[in-house]
């Protein structure tokens, strides 16, 4: 952590602009670096997270105070390297221009229109705390793709994890090309503020307006991953015993701490009953043993721990239903690093389990008489979520739902499949996020679109400059109605 005396503020601002302007000056130097450069730059960083593995392991249960194995391996190693290889595959058809069609006559006497991908320079990557490795490298590679160079910030919440990156990173890449810095809120802030090209934040609502407001100084654009309250809507007569093994499962990977994660689940009103049995056996039976199980990832920040129980709490005030799975004491949960999962049976939307992102193994049960009353109450919430969810029911009512709600991405009949494929855009829309990144989406938000046109063999436009003619007259008026 830097501390905030005046000198040491004064170095880390200068130390923040050496390390940008070293990376400045490597791409003026190479501003368009070759697809032999790019690819020699993604395989060093696949090869690092593979080289890596068990450290990475190792760190990320150790700031954790316990990650399953194979939650890390899926989320923070497995995802980022499929990105990885994915733009490897596909760097060569990205970089090519992209051939545009030219304006009648023009197109017929020689007129060549295209678009030309360009590098945009230095790009900052600010990640978040629950998945450290795989919210760096899924971004960067887009990034390196593209050919720009790569500033980031780590969360100083895994200050383990944090550190071993900027080991990776600085065994992996030379400073001008990818360089970590590290650090707390003072350098987040002024890095956020760094004149960048681009910047990537990935995290909460609250600061995302932070970062808005500092790149708006240097009017760098931004694409903003965020989250918020991802419904599961489980059509009438599905069946249970599958929609609960969904939802549960998402809940118990990461400890529900998963920004596309189910907030909340919306059931017709003749399944309810059925359903939260359902939910409550199969996690009682298949971990009858949950405070010790290796499998369950830990809530690692006490203050998230103590905002959970609080949510909790609202609703036993307010004389709502609620089902601690392993029944814990509600007074006992915010001891519990490994927070069970906690079933809230209808709650009113001003409960405060449902004003925000719950971000934890919570799961709000809500009844529905009708699909068109499940899409009013989602729409209500004019936050729209990150993603969507749809379980069973027919095509006309999986039509009618994506017809009539917003979300940065949707899955129908199951959780969190549509942020796996590589060649879909990933991002948010409204309070859930700008931009879009993976795949070629995340090579197309961090390059230039240049317009780029060669005049036709005939020199055309010299008929348009003054002095005017009656001829030029009739020919635009012509054209106004051609």
């Amino acid at each position: 952590m830097i501390s905030a005396a005046p000198r040491q503020t004064v170095d880390l601002q200068s130390e923040l602009d050496r390390v940008l302007a070293v990376q400045r000056a490597a791409f003026e130097a190479e501003p368009y670096p070759s697809a032999a450069v790019r690819k020699d730059r993604l395989r060093r960083a696949l090869a690092g997270l593979l080289r890596y593995e068990k450290k990475i392991i190792a760190a990320i249960d150790a700031d954790f105070g316990h990650r399953a194995e194979q939650t890390t391996l899926l989320a923070d190693l497995l995802v980022p390297v499929r990105s990885l290889r994915h733009a490897l595959g596909h760097l060569d058809r990205w970089m090519k221009p992209e051939r545009r069609a030219s304006d009648f006559p023009l197109g017929l006497i020689g007129a060549r229109s295209y678009v030309f991908h360009q590098p945009l320079g230095v790009v900052g990557i600010v990640s978040p705390w629950n998945s450290p490795l795989c919210l760096v490298y899924t971004p960067l590679a887009g990034v390196l793709a593209a050919g720009n160079r790569a500033l980031v910030k780590p969360s100083e919440f895994m200050p383990a994890t944090s550190a071993l990156l900027a080991e990776i990173v600085a065994d992996t890449f030379a400073q001008e090309e990818v360089h970590v810095v590290e650090g707390g809120v003072e350098v987040a802030t002024r890095f956020a503020a760094l004149p960048f090209d681009h910047l990537i934040f990935t995290g909460s609502t609250r600061t995302a307006k932070s970062v808005l407001r500092a790149a708006a100084e240097n009017l760098t654009p931004v694409t903003l991953e965020l989250g918020g309250k991802a419904p599961v809507i489980v059509a009438r007569g599905s069946d249970l015993e599958y929609a609960a093994a969904k939802v549960v499962g998402i809940k118990l990977t990461n400890a529900g701490q998963v920004c596309m994660g189910p907030d909340h689940v919306l059931v017709h009103r003749d399944d309810l009953v059925n359903f939260i049995d359902v939910v409550r056996r199969m996690v009682r039976r298949t971990f009858p043993d949950y405070a010790r199980s290796a499998d369950i990832t830990c809530v690692p920040l006490a203050h998230r721990r103590q905002r959970l129980a609080a949510l909790v709490q609202d609703a036993v005030d307010r004389g709502l239903e609620v089902i601690v799975t392993d029944d814990t004491p509600v007074a006992d949960l915010a001891s519990r690093e490994r927070f069970p999962i906690v079933l809230i049976v209808d709650p009113p939307e001003d409960a405060e389990v449902m004003c925000e992102e719950i971000f934890g193994p919570i799961l709000p049960v809500l009844a529905y008489d009708t699909l068109e009353a499940a899409v009013q109450r989602i729409r209500r919430n004019r936050a729209h979520p990150l993603a969507l969810y749809h379980l069973g029911g027919t095509v006309a009512e999986r039509d009618f739902v994506l017809r009539n709600t917003h979300s940065g991405g949707v899955t129908f009949d199951d959780v969190m499949l549509h942020p796996l494929m590589q060649d879909l855009p990933f991002g948010g829309v409204g309070e859930s996020g700008m931009g879009r990144y993976m795949g070629r989406a995340g090579f197309l938000a961090v390059s230039n679109p240049r317009a780029v046109v060669h005049r036709p063999w005939i020199d055309v436009s010299k008929y348009l400059h003054p002095p005017y003619s009656p001829a030029l007259s009739r020919l635009l008026r012509w054209a106004l109605r051609a």
